[in-house]
């Protein structure tokens, strides 16, 4: 582990995102890397030297102090690298690779692989599935109401986009909110509201466009059976279903609603606001905390997977929080093994899961 020096009085600076991980190097080994990015080890600050390696550098770590008051604190704030100061690393470290974390002031050797989590992009445009589509295991289920909402000639090239990625097609959801109508309520009642023939039709129109010959549709919310059957007497389809589970009611009872499921989506955030009775759009981090999921949050998941895996159907968990060692290990431990997310936290979950290869 790290060791500070005894002349480390104060704390001292520290900036940047996150855990790097990367050859650790000094200023007279640098020179000897023809490719790719290092930590770069320096025993006191040398603005200039790091303003001219920048290029080549993913962080630095600087053995003397600098408290946030001193001289030199600015122009380091300055740098186009983190700096990481008042850390001294043991030299057996050097041209071996180091994990370092800014946000805790630390160095360590690298961690064991994690485990690895499949990855499914959230996407509502085709910008959004193009910055995914290289990280992402698969496509989470797409919102009808964003797919309504773009230029048909778009829309086509979405979906022509999905055909070649070489993932199957994602499925689409069914509507969150009456057409054309306001948002539903934070914490308003939940389930298959919307079943009235402009909404229908509407979304028919919508899972049209899917080149798949048997689409997949998920039914927001879902409380009770009734729900699902009036779904299918509403719609008249024979669409394979899957369930979005997020009610407390929903996931306590999820086994008597997956008879012919084809996939079960646990949404934590809409779980945990309404376990909490809590609108998420108010921070609150300790009801909500930003880097893992709540306690009875984490039960009902653990339990929704149990019951997926007992009738072998696939089970994916979304949720929108910051990737963490924390989360991850949360989320693994509950039985998570396909997660969905927004399409920007992607490539930070795709960092977190490779840092340790």
């Amino acid at each position: 582990m790290s060791d500070r020096t005894e002349r480390d009085q104060y704390p001292g600076i520290a900036y940047g995102f996150g855990r790097h991980r990367g050859l650790l190097v000094d200023r007279n080994g640098i020179e000897e890397i023809v490719y790719g990015r290092v930590l770069l080890y320096l025993e006191k600050p040398d603005v200039d030297l790091i303003r001219v390696l920048a290029p080549r550098l993913s962080g630095v770590i600087v053995e003397e102090p600098v408290t946030p008051y001193a001289p030199e604190a600015r122009a380091l704030w300055a740098l186009p690298v983190p700096v990481l100061t008042g850390i001294r690393v043991d030299d057996s470290w050097l041209d071996h690779e180091v994990v370092v974390d800014f946000d805790a002031a630390i160095t360590a050797p690298p961690a064991p692989s994690i485990a690895g989590l499949r990855l499914h992009a959230e996407v509502a445009s085709l910008a959004e599935a193009r910055e995914a589509g290289h990280l992402a295991d698969g496509w989470a289920p797409l919102r009808a109401e964003d797919l309504r909402a773009l230029p048909a000639a778009e829309r086509a090239e979405l979906w022509r986009f999905f055909a070649e990625s070489g993932r199957p097609l994602p499925a689409i959801r069914y509507f969150d909110e009456p057409v054309g109508g306001p948002p539903a309520a934070s914490l308003g009642r939940r389930g298959v509201r919307v079943l009235h023939p402009e909404a229908v039709d509407s979304f028919r129109t919508v899972v049209s466009g899917c080149p798949d010959d048997d689409p997949l549709v998920i039914l927001p919310m879902v409380a009770t059976r009734e729900e699902i059957s009036a779904f299918v007497a509403a719609t008249g389809t024979r669409w394979r279903l899957g369930l979005d589970i997020a009610t407390p009611a929903a996931a306590l009872g999820v086994a008597d609603l997956v008879d012919d499921c084809h996939l079960l989506c646990v949404s934590t955030g809409d779980l945990a606001q309404h376990i909490l009775v809590w609108d998420r759009s108010v921070r609150n981090d300790l009801l909500l905390p930003p880097d893992r999921l709540p306690s009875v949050v984490t039960q009902l998941v653990e339990w929704a997977a149990s019951v997926a895996v007992a009738r072998s159907i696939p089970f994916r968990v979304a949720l929108d929080l910051r990737p963490s060692p924390r989360l991850h290990d949360q989320l693994v431990t509950a039985g998570v093994r396909d997660l969905a997310c927004p399409a920007p936290l992607i490539r930070h979950w795709r960092h977190l899961l490779d840092r340790a290869h």
